[in-house]
This record gives structure tokens, sequence and C-alpha cells, in this order.
């Protein structure tokens, strides 16, 4: 029998499975955050760098904004932030001293626990990026070994690249992350044990795995038969489909097969009662199991990706395209050396393919992320790259600059002479990373908002004494009254 916890990913990872990144606004955290903090969970993924900018893009919602009102109203539960460490909102390679301010506002607006999981398995940078964590205030720090199938990604190169997390004194743990939905429950018997045996000082003992198969509620429940604690799962509506399992089903699964998992079900049901109220209303998809399809280990493109995709040919006019853009996938990133399918490399693979597809010529255009990876922003390529798309992507002029090491220095200092000397810094770094237009509608929108206008009223009352505001609207009504300072 295993005690077995929980880790949360609705809001994050479901709502970037199923509803594009951009179904769950601030409204919704708050409206669902005092149930999930009854559940007992582990810890909460609240977000990743894309929600911060669909918070921001979609939404004009300041997202250091939601995670303080996350931290507020669960005050009893983790939360927790995943990054790759190459990136942050940028689909370019970001410089690792705005990872340094990031990590920092991270911490001071609420979150403790860090994944830092690099896709391509660069471990020396994701022992740099734990260290940063730890020193910036991060509490627990889990490193990720990210599985994925192709000729290249064979146990020994697991088993490799795990041995190098062992000695780096910032990680607290290792977690296996199957974002494509790849594992089987016979596949994870045979991997774990041997990963684990290359483990002296850390433990391998959390799992999270898309549902994009069908088979992640098996191989959850094989997980916890292996010993791993940690087990991933969301609630519906954003369970299952191409997101994970439902944590319900997957708690009375558990319990049936003997393990012990101590969580209020009944807040987990509340919880999930309020989005599937939410998603009816705003006639956003619900998730269901998915049947198992043989040849989904082709391409292998995770949930989140394929949503994001369908969203985007659908805008272009061109949803029709959706097969063949799948199809080409598996080509390209054959000719890319192998990167494992999941963010940021899906979706240059899928963007490649995409346009592949519509030109009629293969790599007839290629995407700058394209040729930042062959041009080895993101370190080496896990296997041989097509050589004529190297020689063509190496003879352009984005090709000829050398790589991007995400060591050139950004200071406070530098964003504040060229964004503004008065702004937060949580403000600044929005600036240095999203488009300067999004960042403004998201603050005028916070200016124009019925709670600013409450604010400007009391920030009126406080410098006059005496003042008295009455507001009414219909048969509601409220006063502000400031009392007269008293004579001395």
């Amino acid at each position: 029998m295993t005690a077995v916890s929980l880790v949360d990913v609705t809001i994050r990872d479901g709502n970037q499975s199923l509803w594009g990144a951009v179904g769950i606004t601030r409204r919704m955290v708050e409206g669902m955050a005092p149930d999930l903090d009854k559940v007992g969970y582990r810890a909460i993924e609240l977000a990743s760098s894309t929600l911060l900018a669909t918070s921001v893009r979609f939404h004009k919602e300041d997202p250091w904004e939601t995670l303080r009102a996350a931290q507020r109203l669960m005050p009893n539960t983790p939360l927790a932030f995943l990054t790759t460490g190459k990136r942050f909102i940028t689909f370019y390679r970001t410089p690792e001293s705005l990872f340094e301010l990031a990590f920092t506002l991270l911490v001071r607006n609420g979150v403790s626990r860090l994944w830092v999981v690099d896709p391509m398995h660069d471990m020396e940078g994701a022992k740099r990026m734990a260290e940063m964590a730890k020193r910036v205030g991060f509490t627990d720090v889990v490193a990720g070994i990210c599985y994925t199938t192709s000729p290249v990604h064979t146990d020994d190169y697991y088993a490799a690249k795990i041995a190098e997390l062992d000695e780096c004194a910032a990680i607290d743990s290792v977690y296996l992350k199957d974002p494509a939905g790849l594992l089987t429950p016979e596949r994870l018997r045979s991997l774990v044990p041997r990963l684990q045996s290359t483990l002296h000082r850390l433990r391998l003992d959390e799992i999270h795995s898309h549902a994009t198969t069908g088979l992640s509620p098996l191989t959850l429940l094989a997980a916890a038969d292996l010993g791993m604690t940690k087990l991933h799962c969301a609630l519906p509506p954003l369970a299952n489909g191409t997101s994970h399992p439902a944590g319900p089903r997957l708690v009375h699964n558990l319990r049936a097969r003997g393990h012990q998992v101590d969580v209020d079900v009944e807040a987990m049901r509340r919880a999930s009662a309020y989005l599937q109220r939410q998603a009816r209303i705003k006639r956003l998809p619900v998730g269901a199991p998915l049947e198992y399809d043989d040849a989904y280990y082709r391409h292998t493109i995770p949930g989140g990706v394929q949503s994001t995709l369908t969203r985007q040919l659908r805008e272009l006019g061109r949803p029709e395209l959706f097969d063949a853009v799948i199809e080409e996938s598996v080509n390209v990133r054959r000719d890319l050396g192998w990167p494992i399918v999941m963010t940021p490399f899906a979706q240059y693979i899928v963007t490649q393919a995409t346009l592949n597809v519509i030109t009629g010529e293969r790599y007839k255009q290629l995407s700058d992320e394209v040729i930042d990876l062959l041009r080895g922003d993101f370190g080496p390529l896990p296997g041989e790259v097509d050589q004529d798309l190297l020689d063509r992507a190496m003879s352009t002029r984005r090709g000829r600059l050398p790589a991007s090491d995400g060591k050139e220095e950004v200071t406070v200092a530098d964003l504040r002479r060229r964004f503004g000397a008065d702004l937060t810094e949580e403000e600044l770094l929005l600036r240095a990373v999203m488009p300067g237009e999004q960042v403004d509608a998201m603050v005028a929108a916070k200016q124009d908002s019925p709670v600013a206008a409450l604010k400007g009223l009391l920030r009126a009352a406080e410098k006059r004494p005496g003042l008295s505001v009455a507001v009414s609207s219909g048969t509601t009504k409220f006063t502000i009254e400031r009392a007269p300072e008293a004579v001395s």
C-alpha cells in the first residue's frame, strides 16, 4: 500500500490542454479556490509563463493579481509553477537574468513550488535553474525527466540524464513528465526501477501523465503500485480527453486497490461543479475519456498543442488542414533530430509543419524558432539532423547569428531606462517579454474597472476628513464616510 498525495493541474494544464490556455479567468480561479484549498492536495499547479501571457493577452487581467488572489484563498495548499528554464513567455531563449527576476516575483506573489523540466534534457541548465530558484526563495524544487518515444530516447539515455540531477543539492525530488500520454503501465514498470536505481540522494516519486491515449488512469495506478507517492490529476470538465485523469475517479480507484489517499472528495466535487457550470455558461468543451489510438504514437503531439492548433487553423479559415499538419509534424520531428514533442518544441514542430503544408513546399519558409533550434539556442539536438535542412537554416541571416546561451545580462535598471522608472517590477517584466500594446490594454482595463473606481473613492476619502460619498444603483446603495479630524 502506498500513501498517495495528489497534485491538481486543473487551472494550468487542464485549461491549456482542453481550453487552449484561455478558458480560465481570475474570477473562475477565485470561485473554485476555497474548495480546492479544502481538498488536501500536495500542491496545485497554478501557472506557467504561457498562462501568465494569456491572462494579459486574452483577458486583459494582471496575472500577478491572480497569483495573489490564489494565495489569499488557498493559504493551506502550496501553489506551483512550471518552467523549462529556457523561455519565459517568449518563444525565443530568455536571458537567465530575466528568469531570476521572474522567479523572485513568483515567490513574492505566492508561489512556493517549482517544476524545472528541460525538454531537451539539458541537465546542466536545469541544475542552474534549480539553484536560482532556491536562492530566491522557492521551498520545493522538482526536476523533470520528459518521456517520449523515438530511436534515441532509450532507457540508457534516460538513465544517464536522471543521474546528472542526483548531485544537485537544490533539487528536492525528481518527477516523470509524460506530456503526450505515451506511458503504458507495462512501460512504467520497466522504466521507473531502472531510473530509480541510478539515483542515490534523490527519489523519483512523482508522475505527470496525460490521458491522451486513454491509458493514464491505469498508468497512475501502476505508479502507486511501484511506490510513487505524488500523482497528477485534474477536475472535470478539465479532466480526461487530452488533459489528465479525473481526480475523484482516481481517488476511488486508488482506494479500491488498497492505497491510502487522504483527500476531501466532496470538496473536489464542489470545485468541479463550479467549473462545470462555468463551462455550460461559456460554452466551453468538456473533457471525455478518449479511445486508444495507436496512430498517436507516431506524432506524439500533446493535447494542449493540438487544441491550440485547432483554434489557430480555425482562425485562419483552414480547419481542414489539421490532419495534414499532424502528419507532416512526424516528418519535421525526424528531420530536426527527434526533439521531444512538448513546449516549446511541440509548437516549433507544429508551426513548421503548418508552413510546409500551407506553402505546399517543405521548408520553403523556415520559422525563426526552428532556425534558433538548429542554431543551438536550446543545446544539442538528441539525434541526427537532416543535413539539407541544417544547411538551409544556417545559410539564413538568422542562422548565421551566434547561438543564444541565455547568459546575456538584463537588469531591472536596464528595464526601467527602457520602459519607465515608476513601474512595478511585475509590470516591467511583462513589458520585457510581451508586446507593449497588450500590456497597455491590461493596464487600461485595470484602471477602468469597478474595483479601481472604488479604490479611487477610498483614496479620496482618506485625504479629505469629513468627506461623505454615496453611490446608488437601483435599490442598492453604499456610502463611504471619513470622520472629521479631531480638534485638539
